[in-house]
């Protein structure tokens, strides 16, 4: 069984500030950083449903309904990502990132779409 913990993204040093709304993580190494690796718990908005990604240190990223694709970081410092399977085979975007407090938002335009904790294997 495989322990989660909570990862320490307060305790971030590149973090100057907490990001509220439009204030969107920019540095494409650090953004990398912190979602590689990791895994998104938390709340797909539009629907108000469970949202899971795993963002694997190989470049896939898989979310709660195993749907698989590829993630990377543009120059912009957004998160971006194409599906290669499932309902969205074929999609791909970049959306901006923020934290605030504890937790990290996901924008696509502007708009928030997903929200939730960034965990550590």
């Amino acid at each position: 069984m495989k322990a989660f913990i909570l990862f320490p993204i307060l305790a971030i040093t590149f973090i100057t500030s907490t990001a509220s709304g439009a204030d969107y993580l920019r540095d494409s190494a650090q953004v990398h950083e912190l979602l590689n690796g990791s895994k998104l718990e938390g709340i797909y908005l539009r629907r108000n449903t469970p949202y899971t990604l795993n963002f694997q240190t190989d470049g896939t990223v898989v979310n709660q309904r195993s749907e698989r694709g590829r993630w990377w970081v543009n120059q912009q410092g957004q998160y971006c990502r194409t599906w290669d399977t499932g309902r969205l085979k074929g999609n791909s975007s970049c959306m901006d990132l923020s934290l605030e407090g504890d937790q990290i938002a996901i924008y696509s335009r502007e708009k928030r779409v997903a929200e939730g904790l960034l965990l550590r294997e």
